[in-house]
């Protein structure tokens, strides 16, 4: 086994680890669910924060494991902080650093590691996001990407933290200090025990629009985008009334128009009489991460090439049908679709030819169904529709007729004029299934037996399909 050097910048960086005071801290339900993510977006069985100190490599957040800490000597983690890429293990028993390491030879018997630095903004690492298999694998560059998106958001909520508390730090029954309240890089705002603003920062100015003169004796309610429902701003009171304190994420306006997300965190000064004296605000613009965050949520969700749903957002979306039905005691059907000679245009014209043909069929498959109805792509040349709360479960089989003709017209790609047919086939819920894998199983079955048929047909499921 190998142990990792020092990085040359290690006094610098364990101070750096220091300043952040994560250590030993309690879970953070944000750093958990973006640990839980990297496993779902990259299909491994662990996944976790890594911190490195002196001695160990701490788990803020680790999914799959049960497990706190290690040696540092073992860590896979101190060997990838040492580089500014990510560092990736295909199979640790052919890497002459870990192939007798005991994370590798024993529990948790890894085989596979991808772990990117967790780099402050003066290019420190302080740990990594890691994902981990027990079987040698490789990641798309896709997963790889996302992956990266989200230890970036990891240091952007580690900062936040970080400036957060150090903003209360110096909030001490308003004796702010001048030169933290001008210089944070934070907005915040103080307002009176009836919530009228008594002074605001100039982060607040610039993220705003607003200047002191624009808002001063005035309800924070300006900046109000109308997003938030009455419910929300109720719960928000009531816990600053119980508790004194409130944090969460909103949706407000700038004076220009715009719309942006914010993470805000609100505290009541109190005076010795226990009656509310101020209201202290801190909150920063998270749009950026928000951007971020439903871009991760979208590679992990849908198609990339058609942009319907994928494989995992269609079981979701069957899952959701199958309980909504029954509740309602209403039908549902499924349509397992399969494009017939697709393999041909691929042969004869390339994948590029393919793959236009595809996106087109998934818009001609989309415009037969209503806006209530999924269409998925399942993969190659494999798609479904869920049709929901059918009142008539004819209307399935005109719905896959309809798919079928708009199919069967002319595709003209690179000049080329391409014929293709569909077979589908159909299985309703709860007929013929009750859940999502006895669904796709008599679905597919009864695709299948529209092939054997001749092609360019649909075929309702029975107990015999080929009949």
């Amino acid at each position: 086994m190998k142990i990792a050097s020092l990085p040359n910048n290690e006094a610098e960086r364990l101070v750096a680890l220091k300043k952040y005071d994560i250590l030993d801290t309690e879970p953070d339900a944000a750093l958990d669910a973006m640990v839980q993510l990297a496993s779902y977006i990259c299909q491994t069985p662990i996944a976790a924060i890594s911190l490195i100190d002196e001695n160990r490599q701490w788990f803020k957040a680790i999914s799959g494991l049960d497990a706190k800490e290690t040696h540092r000597d073992v860590a896979f983690c101190a060997h990838a902080i040492l580089q500014d890429e990510t560092m990736i293990v295909r199979d640790a028993l052919e890497d002459e650093r870990f192939f007798d390491n005991p994370l590798v030879t024993a529990d948790p018997d890894i085989r596979f590691y991808a772990g990117v630095p967790l780099a402050t903004v003066e290019g420190l690492h302080l740990g990594t996001l890691c994902v981990i298999d027990r079987v040698p694998r490789d990641l798309s560059q896709a997963q790889l990407d996302a992956v990266n998106v989200l230890a970036k958001n990891i240091m952007a909520h580690l900062d936040l933290r970080a400036s957060h508390k150090l903003a209360r730090e110096h909030i001490n029954d308003l004796q702010i200090s001048a030169i933290i309240f001008d210089s944070a890089s934070e907005a915040i705002v103080v307002t009176d025990a009836d919530n009228l603003i008594v002074t605001v920062n100039p982060a607040f100015t610039n993220m705003t629009g607003y200047t002191y003169h624009d808002v001063v004796g005035k309800n924070p309610s300006l900046l109000s985008s109308g997003r938030q429902s009455k419910e929300f701003y109720q719960v928000m009171w009531q816990s600053l009334n119980i508790t004194g304190h409130w944090d969460g994420e909103l949706w407000n306006i700038r004076k220009n128009g715009q719309e942006y997300a914010e993470w805000l965190s609100i505290n009541v000064i109190f005076n010795t009489d226990g009656s509310k004296r101020l209201y202290v605000a801190i909150f920063s613009d998270i749009t950026e991460k928000k951007k971020a965050d439903e871009l991760i949520w979208k590679q992990a969700n849908y198609d990339h090439l058609t942009q319907l749903p994928n494989r995992s957002l269609f079981r979701d979306r069957l899952e959701q049908e199958i309980k909504m039905s029954h509740r309602l005691s209403q039908s549902a059907a499924l349509l397992f679709i399969d494009l017939d000679h697709f393999k041909a245009v691929n042969d004869t014209l390339g994948h590029d030819a393919g793959d236009v043909l595809l996106v087109q069929a998934a818009g001609r498959i989309s415009q037969c169904v209503r806006e209530a109805d999924t269409v998925a792509r399942m993969g190659g040349d494999e798609f479904t529709v869920i049709l929901s709360q059918l009142s008539d479960t004819k209307h399935a089989g005109k719905v896959a007729q309809n798919i079928i003709e708009q199919l069967s017209q002319p595709f003209i790609i690179g000049g080329a004029t391409l014929n293709i047919s569909a077979s589908i086939g159909i299985a309703f819920y709860p007929q013929n299934g009750k859940s999502v894998e006895q669904l796709l199983k008599n679905a597919d079955k009864s695709m299948y037996a529209a092939k054997a048929a001749g092609r360019g047909r649909f075929n309702y499921f029975t107990a015999d399909p080929v009949s």
